[in-house]
This record gives C-alpha cells, structure tokens and sequence, in this order.
C-alpha cells in the first residue's frame, strides 16, 4: 500500500529537514502543501524529494489542498516538527491489516 504523507508549512526551514529525514521509506509519497512561506522551506521540501504545492494559507485548507494531490492508498497528515518513530511505515501497515480496524 502506498502512503501519501501530507505536511502543511508556513515558514517551517528550522523544522521540516528533521521530520522529512524521518519519512525516508520507499513507497510512500510525501506532499508539502506550502502557505506562502518566506524562508527555505520550499528549496528544503525539494531537496528531500518532497512535491511541493502552493496553498492558500491555513493548515485545513493546506491539507484539504495536499489531499486533492495525493495518489496514496492512505493519507497521514502531520505537522512540519513530527518526528515519526523508526519504524512508522511498518506501524501503519500493520494496524490496517487487521481485520478489525
């Protein structure tokens, strides 16, 4: 299953490469949905591999924004400073096969 990661910035350069660094796993899409921001947000979320859109600002209308892009099978929405345990991937992998979840 491929997990489409949506993360809505505004101004986020200090927090972003840390919480990018920890989405480092094949088959998953990761969508920076961009509010205007002023700083190396942008130029960070591109480095790490990240599509990148421009939203009008607001964090529901940037994830509402980030979702119509998304090509995942499953949506995790996080802010810009979330640190993922190492193993997040399999996590949610997992939890979803459960037939009672």
């Amino acid at each position: 299953m491929k997990i489409s990661v949506i993360i809505p910035t505004l101004n986020e350069a200090a927090n972003l490469p840390g919480t990018l660094a920890g989405l480092n796993t094949p088959n998953i899409e990761i969508i920076v949905a961009d509010g205007g921001s002023q700083d190396a947000t942008i130029a960070l979320a591109e480095q790490a591999g990240a599509k990148v859109i421009q939203s009008p600002p607001g964090r529901a209308t940037q994830l509402n924004h980030g979702a119509a892009k998304a090509t995942g099978e499953i949506y995790l929405f996080l802010h810009a400073d979330t640190q993922l345990p190492p193993n997040w991937h399999a996590l949610i992998i997992q939890t979803l096969a459960q037939t009672n979840t």
